[in-house]
């Protein structure tokens, strides 16, 4: 996200890709348009919901989840472990409530003043991890018995145990996430090249294509994202999963499960495959970067039953944010 008072008509094809709204006298631009038009796009990492940024991005959400205006939402969103029991009653005061979203329709093509009244009845909030047990457990799979989940996300990493019975505390876990890598990325790259106006949420995305340009030329990243994962796995990854992966939590069970968007990084799977590979039963969770998202819609949907409410999952990440709603 970037602040931005610069007109922009017919900029992107649709309202996902042209999101700018508008908080008090300032204009904001988000997600894709922010990397298309802003200069250094940013996004504070693991913020609190207090803070413009969660704010922003919050109305975002309920903007493109297209949802019934007049009906009263039920929403959950998560945390990291580190910071749930600080921020949640923080989070469930600030985003609940009555919010008026005004937005710029002519960056789509479209005519109007985007103006759109939302209204929160309720907000839940849950470890992230914890949603992504809820989607394993109660989604399509429905998977049954204990099993780990290490979730690999941009401003985190975070792990879990759970079982029939409920969670096992001693599991849950968070360390630095992805941006830990991107970071050795960044410093081994300024050697020979100036990245003083690229953000880290613009770095990331050259990170996920392995390449980006610099001075006209393009960089093969390749090589160099393998060995910053590596080293992102040995000093952060392994000295977490050791404390979680250990004699007593491997008698309940040797399944681990792994999601999040560090599920695509085949370098990143590999490590884990090495350090567990022979003594556990590893899996790569379905479309992992929204498995967390569809925990929190599952969970919405506890509260609604056949009350007139429309429940709504949203995942504020530090990199992306994701909107789950059901179809019918």
């Amino acid at each position: 996200m970037q602040a931005s008072n610069a007109p922009l008509v017919n900029t992107a094809s649709s309202l996902l890709n042209g999101l700018k709204i508008r908080l008090g006298r300032q204009w904001y631009i988000c997600g894709k348009l922010a990397l298309n038009e802003g200069s250094s796009p940013r996004r504070p990492l693991n913020a609190s919901p207090e803070t413009l940024e969660c704010q922003l991005l919050f109305k975002a959400a309920l903007l493109v989840s297209g949802l019934d205006a007049d009906l009263p939402l039920v929403v959950t969103i998560g945390l990291p472990n580190s910071t749930y029991r600080l921020y949640k009653d923080k989070a469930e005061q600030v985003l609940r409530g009555r919010h008026i979203i005004e937005s710029d329709p002519a960056v789509y093509g479209e005519d109007g003043a985007g103006i759109v009244p939302v209204n929160v009845t309720q907000v839940e909030v849950l470890p992230e991890i914890v949603s992504c047990m809820i989607a394993l457990r109660k989604g399509e799979n429905r998977e049954h018995g204990a099993f780990f989940v290490f979730s690999f996300g941009f401003g985190t990493l975070e792990t879990g145990l759970s079982t029939d019975e409920g969670i096992i505390e001693n599991a849950m876990g968070s360390a630095p996430g992805l941006h830990y890598a991107i970071h050795i990325l960044r410093e081994e790259l300024q050697e020979a090249h100036d990245l003083s106006f690229q953000s880290m949420q613009q770095l990331d995305e050259a990170f996920r294509n392995g390449y980006l340009y610099s001075n006209r030329k393009k960089i093969d990243l390749i090589d160099l994202r393998k060995r910053a994962l590596q080293t992102y796995y040995s000093e952060i990854v392994s000295p977490l999963l050791s404390g979680v992966v250990n004699d007593r939590n491997l008698s309940k069970t040797n399944r681990i499960f792994i999601c999040g968007g560090g599920a695509y990084y085949g370098d990143l799977v590999d490590c884990v495959l090495e350090e567990f590979g022979d003594i556990a039963d590893i899996q790569i969770a379905s479309q992992p970067d929204t498995l967390a998202v569809k925990g929190y819609l599952l969970n919405s949907l506890r509260f609604v039953q056949d009350e007139p409410k429309a429940p709504l999952g949203i995942d504020i990440g530090n990199i992306q944010t994701r909107v789950a709603v059901v179809e019918n």
